[in-house]
């Protein structure tokens, strides 16, 4: 304890520090949504609405979570969401991955969209953004920093027990590090349990149990919803041609793409495309 009652921490060394969340945009734009936006919302990233009026929801499994004008609302990944509109309104919205969030840490905590309390500060930021939306380094620099504060507002609302999750999951000593790195950069390819097993250096049977106590879910589902993630996000940021985001996501034919995304995301890749980007 120093001499103005303070208490003195240790220093946090590189064992100790977790890992750090960023937030990788992927899409930003300023529509009028009407009517029409009677879509599917199931998506494997999340997004930030601000709408300029009220009129919208989002339809949950648990019931509907009305936009309120001037707010800022988080819809997170894979949720069963539907959207509601029923007057013209203007709608500002972003595609973001929150990088080192992805995982099972959020069972039954994430199940539906949150509507931040209001916040001069986050409000000014957000009208200055989306009034010029460009794609310098100092605007994304400054979306990133609106975003991490969002999900920071987010995690401080959660239970207890869901914010200890979140710290268990963001803990350095990875024992999947190895290997989920190695899916990242290789979804094109074949990845085998085997071959992820050994970068782990467990035997397949038990890698296939700590994946499965770690994630939530097998790698070989883990893989799929991946691949479909990547696939969702060149199908609306890209004009390729289907078949070639199925080839270049892993996926044996596009038969076999159309087959797994439509069990993962709801809707058909083609639908998607047209219905994915608001």
């Amino acid at each position: 304890m120093t001499t103005d009652g303070a208490v003195l921490r240790p220093p946090i060394t590189a064992q100790q520090t977790p890992r750090d969340i960023h937030c990788r945009i992927l899409y930003a734009d300023q529509v009028t949504i009407d009517t029409w936006w009677d879509v599917s919302l199931r998506n494997p990233f999340w997004r930030l609405y601000r709408n300029d009026k009220d009129g919208a929801s989002i339809s949950t499994p648990t019931g509907l979570v009305a936009l309120p004008a001037g707010e800022l609302v988080l819809v997170p990944a894979w949720g069963r969401f539907q959207g509601v509109c029923h007057v013209p309104i203007g709608h500002f919205y972003v595609h973001f991955d929150p990088v080192g969030l992805r995982g099972e840490w959020d069972r039954g905590c994430l199940e539906r969209p949150f509507v931040l309390p209001p916040d001069a500060t986050r409000a000014a930021k957000i009208d200055g953004l989306r009034s010029h939306i460009t794609d310098t380094a100092v605007w994304r620099l400054g979306m990133q920093a609106l975003l991490l504060d969002c999900l920071a507002a987010v995690a401080e609302g959660l239970p207890e027990a869901a914010r200890t999750r979140l710290d268990q999951h963001l803990a350095s000593d990875d024992p999947l590090a190895a290997a989920l790195g190695h899916i990242e950069r290789n979804l094109a390819g074949r990845l085998s349990i085997e071959e992820l097993a050994r970068l782990c250096a467990v035997s397949p049977d038990h890698f296939a149990r700590l994946f499965r106590a770690r994630s939530g879910k097998t790698p070989s589902r883990y893989i799929q919803e991946r691949r479909v993630a990547i696939a969702a996000e060149r199908l609306i940021s890209s004009e390729d041609d289907i078949a070639g985001i199925s080839t270049a996501t892993g996926f044996a034919n596009r038969f076999h793409f159309t087959r797994v995304f439509t069990r993962l995301m709801g809707v058909p890749p083609a639908t998607y495309r047209r219905t994915g980007r608001v």
